[in-house]
């Protein structure tokens, strides 16, 4: 009798064979790796091939090497030499790194996203991130730079654009330094710029650093900027609760600064541009007052807007009884652009003493071609009376409008003989011409030293030897041994019409010629051949 539950058994479903489960879970449970290198698709098929035929070829002695060669072919690999670049200490990357970013605001963004060496090296840098220019990319950016700043000191940088209303403009600005203000006692430096007008942008930018909080003091600031020639708010500003005693370097223009001995009396550059609010006297008071408060300054520029004053306004002041000594001044930039020399300049050089200054800038603007300004000013005799005693001078820069021959001739016969040629004259300008040269240096004597010249578009060759001889009283293409020329370095600098080959020979008698063109300085070493076959004949 057959067992009653064996057909029912026959009529279950069917399990999956043992062989298909244990497919499933080997390849779910095997780690799959990607291959770190996928050769393109022509080098897939080619390697097909290739197995192909190795497959069908029978091993033997003959082929067995075309075998391995096929076999390294099929299992290459890209080589990767380490560059030299990562065999540099940490510290002379991270340097480097620095650098650029003193050239390029992204630069840091940049090299951390190189690799991982580079970007451990960028995030353990914090001078790296220090370098905070509130008007580029968003302001989260840049409290994310500050964070990785960690504890180093910051150098903000304020310079937004204009396409804006004047409403919006204002806001942008007090919201880019609302960013900046909670860490004003890390502050390194400050360069605020305004390339556009919109009202009151200074209270929008300085407010919160004016007061009488300890909050907002700056001890670490070395260095300040702020540049808004268009500003027409008279406020007066007093900055950082009079507490800046780090600070050295000051630019000013277009703003009307309280000039606390706490903040700039250890300045020693300041590059000012008188607000203009103030003329004449009273402008020339301001501005000695600021430099008896900064009495140790080595470099000076110093510029007063053009108000179109008239000229009977131009006399010395018997009225000042202050007389400011700058015993550390050695370079000294009076710069004009307008169509004549202020007032105030005048009223405030007779109250200067400048014992140890070594080179005095006389600079102006380029005219347009048709502009209406005189192509040199009219009253420079005021300036040259006002002119204090400059005992030490050894360089003097002219440039443009004040290229006047009576005026130069004048200032440098007022100048000290110490004896021997001391004084490097260089004058730039279309202005510079034979006549111009003959006149002004006639009584110069052997205090020249070096002369260069400097866009001067109406010079020649024949004319720089002719000044040449006239200043030396020989001939230099006949001058006897021993005999010396009046200068002894010549200098030119984007002379046009100049052809300095011809001026080659002046090597072999003592002077030394350097030329420039286009901004670089041209290889005057073939003229030193010259100098030896001229010395040989």
């Amino acid at each position: 009798m057959p067992f009653s539950f064996k057909r029912a058994r026959q009529q279950e479903p069917a399990a999956f064979p043992r062989s298909i489960l244990d497919a499933v879970k080997s390849f779910y449970a095997t780690e799959r790796k990607e291959p770190q290198f996928k050769p393109p698709k022509h080098d897939r098929e080619r390697d097909r091939r290739t197995h192909a035929q190795a497959a069908t070829t029978i091993t033997t002695p003959a082929n067995t090497n075309t075998k391995a060669r096929s076999r390294h072919h099929v299992a290459r690999h890209p080589i990767r030499l380490p560059h030299r670049i990562t065999q540099l200490p940490p510290e002379v990357l991270a340097h480097i790194f620095v650098l650029g970013a003193e050239e390029d605001v992204m630069f840091p963004v940049t090299v951390s996203h190189v690799c991982r060496a580079w970007r451990y090296a960028a995030l353990h840098t914090p001078t790296l991130w220090r370098r905070i220019t509130l008007d580029a990319g968003s302001l989260l950016m840049w409290n994310y730079r500050i964070h990785r700043a960690k504890a180093c000191t910051f150098d903000i940088q304020l310079c937004p654009q204009s396409a804006m209303s004047h409403l919006g403009y204002y806001n942008h600005v007090q919201l880019c330094m609302h960013v900046a203000i909670p860490y004003i006692h890390r502050w390194r430096s400050l360069e605020v710029r305004f390339n556009g007008y919109a009202p009151f942008l200074w209270n929008a930018a300085l407010s919160a650093c004016c007061g009488h909080s300890p909050t907002i003091e700056a001890p670490a600031l070395r260095e300040l900027t702020l540049v808004y020639p268009e500003n027409d708010d008279t406020k007066e500003f007093a900055l950082f609760n009079g507490f800046a005693p780090r600070l050295r370097r000051v630019t000013i223009q277009g703003i009307r600064l309280a000039w606390s001995p706490s903040v700039f009396q250890n300045l020693t550059f300041l590059d000012y541009t008188h607000h203009g609010f103030t003329r004449g006297a009273q402008a020339a008071s301001e501005v000695l007052y600021m430099l008896q408060v900064s009495a140790g300054l080595e470099e000076l520029r110093l510029a007063f807007p053009w108000k179109g004053d008239s000229a009977s306004r131009y006399a010395l002041s018997a009225s000042f009884s202050r007389s400011v000594i700058l015993p550390r001044l050695k370079k000294l930039a009076l710069y004009i652009d307008g169509a004549d020399v202020p007032p105030a300049l005048t009223y405030t050089l007779p109250h200067l003493s400048l014992p140890v200054l070594r080179s005095l800038y006389l600079v102006s603007p380029a005219a347009p071609r048709h502009s209406q300004h005189p192509e040199v000013f009219p009253h420079l005799r005021n300036v040259l009376k006002s002119f204090p005693r400059l005992p030490a001078l050894s360089s003097l820069h002219l440039a443009h409008a004040w290229l006047d021959e009576r005026f130069l001739a004048s200032l440098l016969a007022t100048l000290a003989f110490p004896g021997k040629p001391h004084l490097t004259l260089t004058l730039e300008g279309p202005q510079v011409t034979h006549p111009f040269l003959c006149h002004a240096l006639r009584h110069t004597g052997r205090r020249l030293r070096a002369l260069a010249l400097v866009r001067s578009e109406k010079l020649t060759a024949e004319a720089i030897l002719d000044v040449i001889n006239r200043l030396s009283g020989v001939y230099l293409q006949s001058i006897p041994p021993g005999a010396v020329p009046a200068i002894s370095a010549l200098y030119i600098r984007d002379c046009k019409h100049v052809d300095w080959r011809s001026l080659q020979w002046i090597a072999a008698v003592g002077i030394l010629l350097k030329v420039w063109e286009g901004g670089r300085e041209v290889d005057m070493r073939p003229a030193m051949s010259l100098q030896y076959d001229y010395m040989m004949t």
